[in-house]
C-alpha cells in the first residue's frame, strides 16, 4: 500500500508542477495512473488487490484510502477495457 500511495502522490506532484496549479483532480490523476499501471505491468496485480482488500482496506484512512480508491478505479477501468477488447 505504501508503494501505491507514493506512486499516486508522485503523479499528483508532477501534475501540479507541470500545470502550475495548487492541486490536481481525480480526472487528472486517473488517466496517468492507468498508463503507469500498464507500463509497470505489476506481477499478480489482482491477487494483491484482493489481499489488500481482505486484510488491510478496513484500516485505511485519509489520503491512503483516497489513493486506494483511485488505484482500484484505474484497475477497474483496465479490466473493463480488456473485457471489451477480448469480446470483439
Amino acid at each position: 500500500m505504501n508503494c501505491i500511495s507514493r506512486c499516486c502522490e508522485t503523479i499528483e506532484n508532477l501534475i501540479v508542477l507541470s500545470a502550475g496549479r495548487v492541486t490536481s483532480s481525480a480526472d487528472d490523476i486517473l488517466p496517468i495512473l492507468v498508463f503507469v499501471i500498464i507500463k509497470a505491468n505489476p506481477h499478480a496485480l489482482l491477487s494483491n488487490l484482493q489481499f489488500i482488500d481482505s486484510f488491510y482496506a478496513s484500516r485505511m484512512q485519509g489520503s491512503e484510502a483516497y489513493w486506494w480508491t483511485q488505484f482500484n478505479s484505474a484497475v477497474e477501468f483496465l479490466k473493463t477495457l480488456l473485457n471489451k477488447l477480448c469480446n470483439k
